[in-house]
């Protein structure tokens, strides 16, 4: 019998699988990576990123993409979301980008259906607001043009045109009572973002990247899972204020599996099939510069825009700008 004052021992399920997991994924010769613009463009195209400002209008950097991941109001009201879409139309970014979140109680019909209350006794609809030149995507896509020309219209001799399309979503897993949200166990991404998105921007977080809430990961897998499958060039995200920051990702076969580990979704399969995928990558990295290992990968930048934080949603975090 164990003695009643003797120390309790916690085993945690597969948690030698996972720290092994996290050991051999910094074998991989890409293990950290950043996300370069390509070298045939006459300049970078700035993607401006903001997230979760509830309310709050922070003063943002010049760039040519502007984009807003959801949360723009605190309780969704009419008036809360038109005074918002006014500030974010008066910017002075050529295309502006912005997908839902919880809080924007407005946007969701069937939400309002079930909870009237949330309408705040006004007779105004989503149907009546201006959006300026504010694009609003819901589960939906915007592809925009950046010709490579001067400012006098002249051509650049060697330089591609270029072109980005963007997706937006406002889903998220459900945590209390608010918009967009879907039951946890529910798989609301497989095969929904199209495969040439180059940039993805949903309210909430792929699970494991910058969705660390009380201790816990709070990011959706299945968005993760679709993540790996479409490899867009970044994914813009909030919702989970204490993860704000970037990172920077190869999304290949060996860290999806690392990242099957980390959900309970593999074992020791998916450990061999990190290792055989390590192995190939160390014994090409003996044959061809790091630069053009890179150049054959996609690299993911992973950004939780969330401007706001603390208990009272205090502006705290400056706009995280990435250059393509």
């Amino acid at each position: 019998m164990t003695p009643q004052n003797s120390p309790r021992v916690v085993k945690l399920p597969k948690q030698r699988l996972r720290n092994l997991a996290a050991i051999l994924l910094k074998l991989h010769p890409l293990h950290s990576s950043p996300l370069r613009p390509p070298t045939d463009c006459s300049s970078p195209i700035k993607v401006v990123c903001i997230s979760d400002t509830h309310n709050a209008q922070p003063v943002l950097p010049p760039g040519d993409i502007l984009i807003h991941a959801g949360d723009l109001t605190e309780n969704g009201s009419f008036d809360e979301i038109q005074a918002q879409l006014t500030w974010l139309s008066s910017q002075p970014h050529r295309h502006k980008v912005y997908v839902a979140g919880n809080h924007d109680v407005l946007l969701d019909e069937g939400f309002l259906e079930k909870y009237p209350e949330r309408k705040y006794g006004q007779t105004q609809t989503m149907h009546h607001l201006n959006w300026g030149n504010v694009h609003y995507l819901r589960d939906s896509s915007v592809t925009f043009d950046f010709p490579s020309a001067k400012p006098n219209g002249e051509n650049i001799s060697g330089f591609k045109s270029r072109n980005l399309t963007i997706y937006g979503s406002p889903w998220t897993p459900q945590y209390g009572i608010s918009a967009f949200q879907h039951p946890r166990e529910q798989d609301n991404w497989t095969n929904r973002i199209p495969a040439d998105s180059d940039i993805v921007v949903t309210h909430g977080p792929p699970r494991l990247h910058l969705d660390t809430r009380d201790f816990h990961h709070a990011g959706c897998p299945f968005l993760a899972q679709e993540i790996a499958r479409v490899r867009p060039r970044i994914i813009v995200f909030g919702h989970i204020h204490a993860s704000y920051g970037r990172e920077d990702i190869v999304l290949n076969s060996v860290r999806w599996a690392y990242e099957e580990i980390l959900t309970d979704w593999a074992g020791w399969e998916a450990m061999c099939r990190m290792g055989f995928g390590i192995l190939l990558a160390r014994i090409r990295a003996i044959f061809t510069t790091k630069e053009k290992m890179i150049k054959a990968e996609k690299i993911t930048a992973f950004v939780n825009a969330a401007v706001v934080g603390g208990i009272e949603n205090q502006l705290q975090n400056q706009p995280i700008t990435v250059e393509l």
